[in-house]
């Protein structure tokens, strides 16, 4: 029998994901001014320790956190948006949302139920450290169901395919604690 992680844990690998979900927006929205998207992004950067997750990042993740607004490359983005895919489905794991992710809800779920909430560190830091998980049975339901989702194809193109396969693999990362978080995503 495997061992899950523990909520904390899974609660801690979530901020990462929504940290880096925030990031992708500042990069994406140009009705702000850089100047201003600029700042929240370095401010954001230097309380990664008061958050509690600087040793959960990956040395690639807190780079693309580091990077100023308007210096990533098309395939840093790419990542950037591929790695924070995943936080709407640790946040359903913790039981903040309450239906199954899809590609179509991921933002939604993400912006109404995040951990960050409204940006208070602290608020943040207490939340993910007295998360839950939800039971062992529901997690294995909904990876079975995401497996389904995706099918057999080698290389889905469709995105709520493609995001089933995110979704299998971030719950299999909660169900099996001996699996890295960047694991293959190949299923």
């Amino acid at each position: 029998m495997t061992k899950t992680r523990n909520a904390t844990d899974v609660a801690r690998r979530c901020l990462c994901l929504e940290l880096l979900a925030q990031r992708s927006l500042l990069e994406s929205d140009e009705e702000e001014p850089l100047a201003g998207r600029e700042a929240a992004r370095a401010q954001w950067s230097s309380r990664i320790a008061d958050l509690g997750v600087a040793d959960t990042l990956s040395s690639e993740e807190r780079a693309l956190l580091d990077a100023p607004v308007g210096a990533l490359s098309e395939d840093e983005r790419d990542d950037l948006d591929g790695r924070s895919a995943g936080a709407a489905v640790l946040l359903w794991a913790l039981g903040r949302a309450p239906q199954r992710p899809t590609f179509a809800l991921a933002d939604d779920v993400i912006a109404e139920h995040g951990l960050l909430g409204d940006g208070s560190i602290s608020a943040a830091r207490a939340a993910a450290e007295g998360a839950t998980l939800r039971a062992a049975s529901e997690l294995d339901a909904a990876i079975a169901s995401y497996r389904r989702a995706r099918g057999k194809a080698k290389d889905p193109s469709d995105a709520e395919q493609i995001y089933a396969g995110i979704g299998a693999h971030h719950l299999e990362w909660i169900v099996d604690a001996s699996m890295s978080f960047d694991d293959d995503l190949a299923t």
